[in-house]
């Protein structure tokens, strides 16, 4: 028989209640990761959206994306916290009414997927790309190959 004036939890009670509050983190934790990812990838749409709208802004001035016939101009916003920011392919040889701009976490293991954008406005999701961020590259090189399982990012 338990004294009245002894208060408290049995140890039985305080190990129902650890675990209700593991399954409670073990839910919690993935759902906030995910959320984080994808406020991550939306930050660096709307940067590839100024990026795109800088762009069309060069087009209308000079009537071609390129800075020369081998070069694109510099991108007022090539990096995000998580991301660099980079044309896809060489200007040289690319079409002079045409550009995909490409964003890839700086960390690919954290953040595989990339998010592209192009001179249409359609951004484009992949869920891995042998792209990565190299501080001596001024594009991503390769072409559709590089990019694997793309679809339209909603």
């Amino acid at each position: 028989m338990q004294d009245a004036s002894q208060k408290g939890f049995t140890l039985i009670e305080l190990l129902a209640a650890v675990a209700v509050l593991s399954v409670l983190v073990m839910i919690a934790v993935p759902s906030y990761q995910k959320y984080i990812r994808d406020a991550r990838l939306n930050h660096v749409r709307a940067v590839l959206l100024q990026n795109a709208h800088f762009m069309e802004r060069f087009y209308q001035q000079r009537r071609s994306f390129k800075q020369t016939s081998t070069t694109w101009p510099a991108l007022p916003y090539a990096e995000t916290e998580h991301f660099c920011i980079r044309p896809q392919g060489n200007a040289r040889g690319a079409h002079d009414g045409k550009f995909t701009l490409k964003a890839v976490a700086f960390d690919k293991s954290g953040e595989p997927r990339v998010i592209k954008i192009n001179e249409s406005l359609i951004t484009v999701i992949c869920e891995s790309s042998d792209s990565a961020c190299s501080d001596n590259d001024s594009f991503f090189a390769g072409g559709a190959k590089v990019d694997q399982q793309c679809k339209v990012f909603q």
